[in-house]
């Protein structure tokens, strides 16, 4: 049929944006609804917010015993949060630095300040490489 949407020439290829997922990583099978009370939804989801991560994550995690992230104080998401773009700053003023485009700070007192914060923000998740 002349009609038919899938004849035609060939769309062109795909330029960018998130590649495709072969059939075995696809997530595409659904377990059957589970009835909880509210007070039982609540703490699975408070759990999962805890976490940082979503119910059907926890939901996955839990049921193919995989580790769980810990959990994170509110506070420390804060200030790893706050710390994220001082960060990038530091990067990109050393990175200026070495590419011969900037000048001022002494180099080796920046990459100190950036490893300072690196193992800051590690601290701040409780990660054992922070130490």
């Amino acid at each position: 049929m002349a009609d038919d949407p899938n004849e035609g020439p060939p769309r062109p290829r795909r330029c960018g944006g998130r590649p495709v997922l072969s059939a075995d990583r696809r997530r595409a099978a659904a377990l059957p609804p589970v009835r909880l009370t509210a007070g039982e939804l609540a703490a699975v989801a408070e759990e999962a917010e805890s976490c940082g991560i979503t119910l059907s994550d926890l939901v996955r995690r839990r049921l193919l015993k995989r580790q769980l992230p810990r959990a994170v104080p509110w506070l420390n998401r804060e200030a790893w949060s706050r710390l994220g773009p001082l960060a990038a700053n530091l990067n990109q003023y050393v990175r200026a630095i070495h590419q011969g485009q900037a000048a001022g700070a002494p180099l080796a007192l920046l990459e100190q300040l950036r490893g300072e914060v690196r193992a800051l923000r590690r601290a701040l998740i409780d990660d054992p490489e922070a130490q």
